[in-house]
């Protein structure tokens, strides 16, 4: 069976009502589950930045926020300073970040 993880919380499609359900981890997997290391950030430009420039800009800041915490974006540790560090990165090219 086939289930949808987001924000640390697993569903499951139910037919019978047509919609995901809150379920419990499966079974095996609860013990194995890691937290992502980033939750994506939500951004939209708030000039005319096309889409190759938003590509571009997020590969950027996502290069200098891994330099400002000192890491590679697979260790979680930092997760929450690497996250800051790319908003702060995207805001100052007129970006805004969710």
């Amino acid at each position: 069976m086939p289930y949808y993880y987001a924000d640390d919380i697993f569903y499951e499609w139910n037919g019978s009502v047509g919609a995901y359900e809150q379920v419990h981890p499966p079974a095996g997997l609860a013990e194995n589950t890691q937290p992502p290391f980033l939750r994506d950030l939500f951004v939209f430009p708030n000039g005319d930045q096309t889409n190759e420039r938003l590509e571009h800009d997020r590969e950027e800041c996502q290069r200098w926020a891994a330099d400002q915490v000192g890491l590679d974006a697979k260790v979680a540790a930092s997760r929450d300073n690497y996250l800051r560090a790319d908003r702060a990165c995207l805001e100052a090219r007129d970006y805004s970040v969710e």
